[in-house]
């Protein structure tokens, strides 16, 4: 026979349970949120359509001569001229609900190679002298990241992650060349690049919510099973996105601090000194919500 505390204890327990339990049938039993509607027309469509012009094998970029750097960007100038209209018009990720759909899947590997002729593109400019043109590339390559991954999914933010980073890589390596007018450029376009920028969190949202209508609530429950490995998944993903955006913060703030410091003569003080005329607001460091460091 039982003691009467055990008897308590168990019955506890059980309720317990049948409570977790009713709170997660009641919160998967719940419509998902509407989609919001893609713009139209999409620029996530340009995207792809353009990563399916690219000719020849843009990953080689890095080793192309000028001449064949010349020649290649030649030759996929029609692609290049759709990926600056497509950066120009609104850009959502068109996604499905499907567990079988493979679309995403195709149309990312394009995306990530218009992404690498548009940086063969700044290569050839910035061997031809041309700083600016090159700046303009490779900011073009930052958006093009930050725009495809718009409304998508971890994946999405992946290659975002993966695109950015060449971008960025290039403008690090071009910002000490540019003028106060070019940074000054550059430091606006990053800063209207970020203001567009999926939040971490919105992302996570929007990878839950597209699961729960995907896979509906039997497979939100096997979810619960590997709560854990799910969970670590998206913390590696999290520490790659705020490392990025650490990344491209902190060229924005480089670039801002040069223009101020051809016009002024002198490097600015703290970050404080760049607000409000070359940049709008400080940026805020993606994993602590602190204003970004900065060191003269």
């Amino acid at each position: 026979m039982r003691h009467p505390v055990a008897k308590v204890l168990i019955g506890f327990f059980i309720v317990a349970v049948l409570l977790v339990v009713a709170a997660v049938i009641f919160t998967f039993s719940q419509p998902a949120a509407p989609q919001t509607p893609l713009p139209q027309p999409n620029g996530y469509d340009d995207f792809v359509k353009a990563g399916g012009m690219v000719s020849d094998n843009a990953s080689d970029y890095v080793t192309m001569s000028e001449e064949e750097l010349r020649a290649f960007v030649r030759k996929n100038a029609e692609a290049l001229k759709l990926a600056r209209v497509g950066l120009g018009r609104g850009c959502r990720v068109p996604l499905e609900y499907s567990a079988t759909s493979t679309t995403n899947l195709y149309n990312l590997p394009l995306i990530k190679r218009l992404a690498q002729a548009m940086t063969a593109e700044g290569r050839l400019a910035e061997m031809e002298n041309r700083p600016a043109d090159a700046a303009e590339a490779y900011l073009a390559v930052i958006r093009l990241g930050c725009a495809m991954s718009q409304g998508g999914l971890i994946i999405d933010s992946l290659v975002d992650i993966a695109i950015e980073s060449i971008g960025t890589t290039g403008m690090q390596r071009l910002a000490p060349t540019l003028d106060a007018k070019q940074c000054r450029e550059a430091a606006a376009a990053l800063e209207l690049c970020e203001a567009r920028r999926d939040p971490t969190e919105v992302i996570r949202a929007q990878e839950r919510a597209w699961a729960r209508r995907t896979w509906g609530f039997k497979g939100q429950i096997a979810g619960l099973f590997t709560f854990k490995t799910l969970r670590q998944i998206e913390q590696k993903w999290v520490s790659k996105a705020n490392a990025q955006q650490t990344r491209t913060r902190s060229l924005l703030v480089q670039l801002a601090a040069r223009a101020y410091e051809l016009e002024k003569g002198e490097r600015p003080k703290s970050v404080a000194d760049l607000v409000p005329a070359y940049l709008k607001t400080i940026p805020q460091d993606p994993a602590t919500g602190t204003n970004l460091a900065y060191h003269p």
